[in-house]
C-alpha cells in the first residue's frame, strides 16, 4: 500500500459527501449516512466472561472433586489439591492434571468453533443470513451465561455439565466475533467519505485504496477500543456488585465464595443481551445476493471453504497470512490459556481481584489501540507495520513466562505481576486483535468477506485446538509452565512469514480474481459493469475495467483499464 503521509489528509477527509448512495451491499435506507454506533457493535460483546468468569469456576469445581497426587489417597477429602501443588481428576478410566483437562476443553471448544463456522460461515454472505445467524448465535451464548447460576460451590459433582454449559458460551461467543468482524469491511466501503473517494478518485487509485485502507483500519481499531470501553464498563459494576455480595455474606470482599463467579456470569450474560438490542434493532441491513436455489444449508458452507481453500494459487499472499496467522493465534490464545490456570491459583480462584485485574487490562486496552491509530495515522505507517509491532511486543508475554520455569521469584509466580501482565496485554496485545483483522481485511475479494472471514475465524479456531492439544501433552510429561517454550516459538515465526507478505503484489492478485470471478459469473458483460476482456479469464495478463455503480446498479463514474500481470 502507499505512503499514507504523503497525502492531504485535511483533503480527504473533509470531501463532500455527495455519494450517499454509491454502495457497495444494498441497503434499504440508503439514504442516511452510517452511524458511528454501528461501526462499534462488540461494545458489550467484550469477552469479559470468556477468559475470567467461567473458566475461574469450571476449574474450581473440577478441583474441588479433583486430590493432590503427592498425597496418601486418591480423593479430594484426603488429598485436596492446593494453590501450589498438582491436582489429578478422573475422566473415564484415566487420571489426568487438571491443567491437561482445561487445555484439552480449550482445544475441544476451538474444534467445536471451527465445525459450526465450517457449516455456517459462508452462508451469511447470502440473503440476511448474517444478521439472522448472528442474532441466533447471541441469545444462546447470552442464556448460556446467565444459565451458569445454577452452579454453585456444592456443585462439584456436576463439573461436566458446568464444563458442557462453558462450552456452549465459548462455541457462540468465539462464532459471535467472526461473524461482527466480516462486517468491518462492508462498513468501511459503505461510509460516506470512502464512497465520496470512490466516485471522485475511482477505486484504481492508490489515494482511493489508502483511504478505504485507513478507514477498515479505524473501524477495527475503534470498534476493539469500544469493546474494551464496555469491557471496562463491565468491570465498574461487577467491582460494585462485589461489594454488595461482600455486605451480603458479612465478608471482605477478598473472602467471597466461588459462587461469585457465577453470579457475575450472569451479570455479564444479562448486560450483553440488553444493550445488543439497539444493534439488532437499528442496524442498516445490506443483504447479500440470494443464496443459490440448488444450496444445502448443511453442505453448503463446505463447498464453500472447499472452494476457498483451492484459492491458494490465486490468493498466495492471502494463504500466507493465514499460516501466519494460524502460528500466532495458536501462540497467543495457548499462552492466554496458561497464564489463566496459573493466575486462577495465585489469586485462589478470587472472582473480584480477577474483576480489578480485568480493570487494568481494559483501560490500558483503550489507550494502546487510540495510542497505536495516532502513531499509525501520525507516521504513516501500514496495517501490517503496526501488526509486526503488536505481535513482537506481545512475544515478551512467553519470554517472561519460559523465566518462570526455573526461577521460583518470577515469571508469573508473585500476585504483582498480574497486574504488569494485564497492562501490558492490554498496550500491546489489544491493537493485535484489531490489526490482524484489519490486514485480513485488505487480502480479502470484495463480495466474499464471509467466506473468507469465516476461514479466517476457522484458522483461529483449528488453532486454537491444536495449541492446547500440544501444551496439554507437553503438561502431562512435565508442568504447564514448560508450555510457555513452545508458545514463545510459535509466536516469533509469524513475524518472519507477515514480514514478508507483499501488500502491493496481494492487491493485484485480489483485482485479478474479482475480475475473473466476475467473468464467471456473466455470459458476455453485465450492463453498466466490467467491460468484456479480448482476454481469457484464465490468462495470467488481463485488463480489468473498474465502472462504480450505486444500489440500482447504474454507473456513477467512469471506467478506468487498469493492466495486471500475475508472475
Amino acid at each position: 500500500m502507499p505512503k499514507f503521509r504523503g497525502l492531504n489528509w485535511n483533503k480527504v477527509f473533509t470531501l463532500v459527501e455527495s455519494q450517499k448512495n454509491d454502495q457497495v451491499r444494498g441497503s434499504t435506507d440508503s439514504d442516511r449516512n452510517i452511524p458511528d454506533w454501528e461501526k462499534v457493535p462488540q461494545t458489550t460483546n467484550n469477552g469479559i466472561n470468556n477468559y475470567t468468569y467461567l473458566p475461574n469456576m469450571v476449574q474450581y469445581l473440577i478441583e474441588q472433586k479433583g486430590w493432590n497426587p503427592a498425597g496418601l489417597k486418591q480423593n479430594s477429602i484426603d488429598s485436596p489439591c492446593g494453590m501450589n501443588t498438582q491436582c489429578m481428576i478422573q475422566l473415564g478410566n484415566t487420571n489426568l492434571k487438571v491443567d491437561s483437562i482445561i487445555l484439552l476443553f480449550n482445544g475441544l471448544s476451538s474444534l467445536v468453533q471451527t465445525l459450526l463456522l465450517t457449516t455456517i460461515g459462508s452462508l451469511a454472505d447470502y440473503g440476511n443470513n448474517g444478521p439472522n445467524i448472528l442474532l441466533a448465535i447471541t441469545v444462546v451464548s447470552c442464556t448460556s451465561q446467565i444459565v451458569f447460576l445454577v452452579f454453585n460451590e456444592t456443585s462439584s459433582d456436576y463439573w461436566g455439565l458446568a464444563m458442557l454449559v462453558c462450552l456452549i458460551f465459548q462455541v457462540s461467543y468465539g462464532a459471535s466475533l467472526t461473524f461482527y468482524w466480516a462486517y468491518f469491511p462492508i462498513l468501511a466501503a459503505n461510509d460516506s467519505k470512502v464512497r465520496t473517494a470512490r466516485h471522485e478518485l475511482g477505486v484504481d487509485s492508490p489515494d482511493y485504496q489508502v483511504i478505504e485502507s485507513m478507514m477498515r483500519n479505524h473501524i477495527s481499531t475503534v470498534s476493539t477500543a469500544w469493546s474494551n470501553i464496555g469491557f471496562f464498563s463491565i468491570s465498574i459494576i461487577l467491582i460494585g456488585t462485589g461489594f454488595g455480595l461482600a455486605a451480603a455474606y458479612h465478608t471482605d470482599w477478598q473472602s467471597l465464595p466461588a459462587y461469585s463467579n457465577s453470579i457475575f456470569s450472569a451479570i455479564c450474560g444479562g448486560y450483553w443481551l440488553l444493550f445488543s438490542i439497539p444493534w439488532f434493532v437499528f442496524q442498516k441491513h445490506r443483504p447479500g445476493p440470494p443464496l443459490p436455489d440448488e444450496a444445502n444449508y448443511l453442505t453448503f458452507g463446505w463447498k464453500r471453504v472447499g472452494s476457498a481453500l483451492k484459492e491458494y494459487k490465486r490468493l498466495p499472499q492471502t494463504f500466507a497470512y493465514l499460516i501466519g496467522y494460524f502460528l500466532l493465534n495458536d501462540a497467543i490464545s495457548s499462552t492466554n490459556t496458561l497464564t489463566q490456570i496459573i493466575s486462577n491459583r495465585i489469586t485462589n480462584f478470587d472472582g473480584v481481584l480477577q474483576t480489578y485485574l480485568n480493570l487494568v487490562q481494559s483501560v490500558c486496552s483503550i489507550i494502546g489501540c487510540f495510542v497505536f491509530l495516532y502513531v499509525q495515522k501520525y507516521l504513516g505507517w501500514s496495517a501490517k507495520t503496526m501488526l509486526l509491532i503488536s505481535i513482537g511486543m506481545t512475544l515478551l508475554i512467553p519470554v517472561w513466562g519460559c523465566i518462570g520455569i526455573k526461577s521460583s521469584v518470577v515469571g508469573f509466580r508473585q500476585v504483582g505481576e498480574l497486574w504488569v501482565y494485564q497492562a501490558w496485554f492490554g498496550l500491546f496485545t489489544a491493537p493485535f486483535y484489531a490489526y490482524s483483522q484489519t490486514m485480513m481485511s485488505e487480502l480479502i475479494p470484495t463480495g466474499h468477506e464471509n467466506m473468507f472471514f469465516g476461514l479466517f475465524g476457522i484458522t483461529g479456531k483449528l488453532s486454537q485446538f491444536f495449541g492446547p492439544l500440544v501444551v496439554s501433552s507437553i503438561t502431562e510429561t512435565t508442568n504447564a509452565r514448560q508450555g510457555f517454550i513452545v508458545c514463545a516459538i510459535c509466536q516469533f515465526l509469524p513475524l518472519i512469514i507477515i514480514g514478508y507478505i507483499d501488500m502491493r503484489r496481494a492487491e493485484m492478485h485480489i483485482r485479478v480474481y474479482e475480475e475473473q470471478e466476475r467473468r464467471k459469473s456473466c455470459s458476455e458483460e453485465r450492463e453498466g459493469g466490467i467491460l468484456r476482456s479480448s482476454t481469457s479469464s484464465s490468462s495470467s495478463n488481463i485488463s480489468v475495467y473498474y465502472h462504480p455503480k450505486d444500489d440500482n446498479n447504474e454507473g456513477v463514474g467512469p471506467s478506468t483499464p487498469t493492466h495486471l500481470t500475475l508472475y
